[in-house]
């Protein structure tokens, strides 16, 4: 399709008739402010394509003028296919349309009749994606154009291949996708009645199964009802049974409990000899224990006196030796020579340290010297790299408005024929040619002057070259510079400023160390001096020796003291641990002595009481009762256990508990049969064998219709996903062709180094330049706009021809570089040559499109 020609009265803001005529072949550059109506030829062509002219919708109430009562009118002239039309629509309630075909046969239709037939010719001989796809509209610059189900762009990278288009088949696609929706969502999910019957045929047997399940619980009933009838029965008999046998052992107990009570009385006659044996028995250990106890505090109070009488004589022996002398006066003698060689050490360190400082201290002084010499130079130098960047930059703009301006201005070529001379604007001149920016005199003296004026059109462009050049000298002015060299010249002795700056910073704070100015620094070096003092300081290492010497001595001396004192000390701790041995030995003494006396006194105490044969005889009668005591309960046992007396007990203990339980147990029982007689009489009357019945053949009914669905889902569904696979390897074999298409156009813009990966939607998804591959979602706007720009040109490349659609390209370019911008309109320029696809440009900025050079421009006001 190529659009010829387009007129547009009372649309949007465009009030009288609006004509705009397209270059059939090659580029249309469309300029003019905003708001003038360069995007409302794109609505224009989308309303008078897709909507009728009495339609309400939201976008034709749009473009109504909103200043004047009057109907929007859309009038377009075009080529598509064989067929060559004119089509006008004037949107109202009662709208009119108008269709005169030209070729290739005449045809002239109006209302419905002309947009149907419109319609007809759109759908035949375009496709409205590819029209859509091609169009690059103002708020979406920087999308990519949506090319996976474009039927021609396949049609054209199949035939590179030699191969069929996967979109040659859309129409069964679609029947099969439609027939697919009919049983599953996109997502796969059974839906319609596919899903309906899986559901119904679920909840069928669902209540199938649990209707089986009632009446499985009922037979389980009856079979527990029947269990429980007979335990009860057989556990009265064994009731009965327990019964008698409990009476017969508590007969038996009754008989053997004489005889517990006689063991009762010889165990507490038992119970009272033990004791009576043990206090006797007590007694007589007492007794032996106080014996005991005299005959060691004997013992003791023997050895307490010969200890005794061993430290006294052990403290006369050490108290008549003699101790060492005292050691503090060679000590004394030896710390003052000490004293003395330190004095002199330090005063040959402190000569040693004066003598780093004043060193560090001309360093110091030479740096900040150095630092605030920079600091002046700066001061007086405020060019830095950042104002010689501005500057760049105004002298840029001047020699390219210039460029620009001698590029288009007409050129003056002189030559001179004899001696005469000639002059040019006054000057004599050398000059062959000369552009003519402005008004050039050419004057040969006494002869002729001619006057040579540029044409009108160049006067705004030399205008702005002279205020740039004024911008310029102002800059210049300003920076207190002749011109950019001399600016450049500064900044670069004004970082060599800034360079000595941070070294001589750096060199100070290297000198200062620890010392954070001048100042201090200055006062070390006093400090130093008072501590050398006055006369001649000494030899740092005589000085050291002599320390090292005084210094040993000293330890030497103190080591001596340290071990007088420490025999000293032992000799007194001896003496000190002997006094107090004869302390503990008199002590130890007097307090055996003690205890004899008592164990004496209570031992004779004791006797006068009883003496000791009196105690050994009650002992032994003791002895004698308990004995005969203990054969008595042991007799009365004998008989017990003989008759079982304790087997018996348990056995009627064990009888009596096991009857309490089957007793228990026959109560639960006859408390489960009447539930459950209760529950089979209840559930009996429900009809659960006929409900069943029913749900199984409704169960069995629902299955035979879902089977028979889902056999033709399946189907669907297989059929579905075979063309599917089928398409997606066909587009995967069309990513070669249009990458190779993408990457002969981007090579224009990008370089040599440029190249592309192509996703199966045709979409761009990664671009590498020089070896750098960045993602599109990562590059910056201007790339991806750039791209953007690219993908729709190659498409619109590839299918040309009548197949094609004009690409619109509104306000684009805005995100780049101006080399960047050069080479994408030398790519348009290449493109548009080839006479295969028509190129319309709409923008505001005609300056961003000037290297473009248009087939047809028009400027809007």
């Amino acid at each position: 399709m190529r659009l010829l020609r387009m007129r547009l009265e009372h649309f949007a803001g465009i009030d009288g008739p609006l004509d705009v005529d397209f270059a059939e072949q090659g580029i249309t550059l469309i300029e003019g402010p905003n708001e003038t109506g360069k995007s409302s030829i794109v609505d224009a062509l989308r309303l008078v394509r897709d909507f009728k002219a009495s339609s309400q919708a939201a976008e034709v109430r749009a473009v109504r003028p909103t200043h004047v009562q009057a109907d929007p009118s859309v009038e377009i002239e075009l080529r598509t296919g064989p067929y060559h039309l004119t089509y006008a629509k004037a949107f109202a309630r009662k709208g009119t349309t108008q269709l005169t075909v030209h070729a290739p046969v005449a045809e002239s239709l109006t209302g419905d009749a002309a947009h149907d037939r419109a319609t007809a010719i759109f759908a035949e001989t375009t496709d409205l994606a590819l029209w859509s796809a091609l169009q690059a509209t103002q708020g979406e610059p920087l999308a990519q154009p949506v090319l996976a189900a474009l039927v021609p762009l396949h049609s054209a990278l199949a035939s590179i291949g030699g191969e069929d288009a996967a979109g040659g088949h859309d129409e069964l696609m679609q029947r099969v996708e439609a027939e697919y929706l009919t049983y599953y969502t996109p997502t796969g999910r059974p839906t319609g009645e596919h899903a309906k019957l899986a559901g119904e045929l679920a909840e069928a047997e669902a209540r199938a199964s649990e209707a089986e399940g009632a009446l499985a619980d009922i037979a389980r009933l009856a079979e527990s009802h029947e269990r429980l009838v007979l335990r009860r029965e057989e556990l009265t008999g064994s009731i009965v049974t327990q019964r008698k046998e409990v009476t017969t052992l508590a007969e038996r107990c009754a008989e053997l409990d004489q005889l517990r009570q006689e063991l009762h009385e010889a165990q507490r006659i038992a119970e009272g000899a033990g004791q009576t044996l043990a206090i006797r028995q007590e007694a007589a250990e007492r007794r032996a224990q106080l014996v005991a106890e005299l005959d060691e505090a004997d013992r003791a109070r023997r050895e307490a006196e010969l200890e005794q009488a061993e430290a006294a004589t052990a403290v006369e022996e050490h108290e008549a030796q003699a101790g060492p002398e005292d050691p503090d006066t060679a000590i004394d003698a030896a710390r003052t020579e000490l004293d003395r060689a330190t004095v002199e050490q330090e005063r040959a360190r402190a000569q040693q340290e004066l003598e780093q400082a004043l060193r560090r201290l001309g360093e110091a002084r030479a740096a900040h010297t150095a630092r605030e010499e920079a600091r002046a130079a700066l001061r007086d130098n405020a060019v830095d790299e950042e104002a010689v960047q501005r500057l760049q930059d105004d002298h840029l703009r001047w020699q390219t408005a210039a460029a620009r301006s001698a590029a288009a201005a007409p050129t003056v070529t002189l030559e001179r024929l004899g001696d005469q001379p000639v002059l040019l604007d006054g000057q004599e001149s050398e000059v062959h040619e000369h552009p003519v920016v402005r008004p050039v005199v050419v004057e040969v003296p006494g002869a002729a002057r001619v006057t040579i004026s540029p044409p009108a059109p160049l006067a705004d462009e030399v205008a702005e070259g002279d205020r740039l050049r004024r911008e310029y000298h102002r800059a210049c002015e300003a920076l207190g510079v002749a011109d950019l060299e001399e600016a450049r010249t500064l900044a670069r002795l004004r970082s060599e400023q800034e360079r000595i700056l941070a070294d001589s910073t750096a060199e100070l704070r290297r000198a200062l160390g620890e010392d954070e100015s001048l100042a201090q620094l200055e006062e070390r070096v006093e400090h130093c001096r008072e501590r050398v003092g006055a006369g001649e300081p000494p030899d740092p290492e005589t000085a050291a020796q002599r320390h090292r010497t005084a210094a040993d001595a000293y330890q030497r001396v103190v080591n001596a003291a340290e071990e007088s004192r420490a025999e000293r000390r032992r000799a007194f701790e001896i003496g000190q641990q002997l006094r107090e041995r004869l302390v503990r030995a008199g002590t130890a003494a007097e307090h055996v002595c003690a205890r004899a006396e008592r164990a004496a006194a209570t031992l004779a105490a004791d006797r006068a009481q009883a003496d000791d044969a009196t105690v050994t005889a009650a002992v032994e009668e003791a002895r004698e009762a308990s004995t005969r005591a203990i054969a008595a309960v042991a007799r009365v046992e004998g008989v017990l256990s003989e008759r079982g007396a304790d087997e018996l007990a348990s056995e009627v203990d064990a009888r009596t508990d096991a009857l309490e339980t089957a007793e228990r147990r026959l109560r639960e029982l006859d408390n489960e049969i009447i539930a459950v007689e209760a529950t089979l009489e209840v559930r009996g009357g429900e009809g659960l064998q006929d409900a069943a019945n029913r749900a199984a053949e409704a169960a069995a009914d629902l299955r035979r219709r879902w089977i028979s669905v889902d056999t033709r889902a399946r189907a669907a569904r297989r059929l579905q996903q075979t063309l599917t696979d089928h398409a997606h390897r066909a587009r995967r074999r069309y990513v070669g062709p249009f990458r190779t298409a993408i990457a002969e156009l981007g090579r224009t813009v990008f370089g040599s180094g440029f190249d592309v990966e192509i996703g199966e939607d045709l979409s761009i998804l990664t671009r590498t330049l020089d070896g750098r591959t960045v993602p599109f979602v990562s590059l910056s706007g201007g790339a991806k706009e750039q791209l953007g720009v690219l993908g729709r040109v190659a498409t619109a490349r590839l299918v040309g021809g009548d197949d094609g659609a004009p690409v619109i390209l509104d306000d684009i370019l805005g995100y780049a570089d101006p080399l960047r911008r050069q080479r994408v309109l030398a790519m348009l320029r290449q493109v548009a040559r080839e006479g295969q696809v028509q190129i319309i440009v709409l923008t505001c900025e005609p300056s961003r499109f000037d290297l473009l050079v248009p087939d047809v421009s028009r400027r809007l006001e």
